[in-house]
């Protein structure tokens, strides 16, 4: 989910800089940029809860996304330390859950329209180029920020994830690992893989 949302971030970034831009294509990579890394955040701590804490993780799964990374963090990391209540991380997981409430509990509503966007209304100026790279580098940063906290390795799982800051003019290498857990222990740009064999020369006859 993490591999789309950064994929869509960087066609929504594609689309805005056409001549001329193609505003519907942003729209739509943006949703699902947005969409996809607050999935992705959700899953990686239903993950790690379920993993590290076992049955007492049913205790707080049904907490806010705010409170479930705060306590789960705390009891789960190797330090016992966790997310400031107010700090920049929960903050912006914040932000991201409402954008994500906004577009899933929409209900068809008329809206007023923004001020300085063309005339488009609160939902379609959500869905913008610079939205979706924001959603992505959230995602990323909360990652980072938990296995900081934690002082472990990622699981193995986690290898292939692509954690640099995001940049849509980046050119994706040719290798990229494609998204979902059916890359395990693929490699992201700039890792190196654990635990795999090397394979030797064949020896010629």
């Amino acid at each position: 989910m993490f591999q789309l949302a950064r994929e869509h971030a960087e066609a929504a970034a594609r689309c805005a800089r056409g001549r001329p831009p193609d505003r519907a294509g942003e729209q739509t990579h943006s949703l699902v940029a947005v969409l996809m890394s607050y999935f992705a955040l959700e899953a990686f701590i239903n993950m790690v809860g379920s993993d590290r804490l076992g049955d007492r993780f049913r205790h707080y799964d049904r907490m806010s996304p705010e409170g479930k990374w705060a306590e789960v963090t705390r009891l789960a990391s190797k330090t016992g330390q966790t997310f400031a209540e107010e700090g920049p991380e929960l903050r912006a997981l914040s932000t991201l859950r409402s954008w994500r409430n906004v577009l899933t509990h929409y209900k068809g509503a008329y809206e007023d329209v923004q001020q300085g966007r063309s005339g488009e209304t609160r939902i379609a100026a959500l869905l913008c180029a610079d939205n979706a790279a924001r959603a992505v580098e959230i995602a990323r940063t909360l990652y980072r920020a938990f296995y900081a906290l934690d002082r472990r390795s990622p699981p193995r799982q986690f290898i292939w994830l692509d954690d640099r800051p995001h940049d849509p003019h980046r050119q994706r290498p040719q290798s990229a690992p494609a998204a979902g857990a059916a890359q395990e222990g693929a490699d992201a740009p700039g890792s190196t893989a654990r635990g795999r064999p090397r394979r030797g020369r064949r020896r010629r006859r």
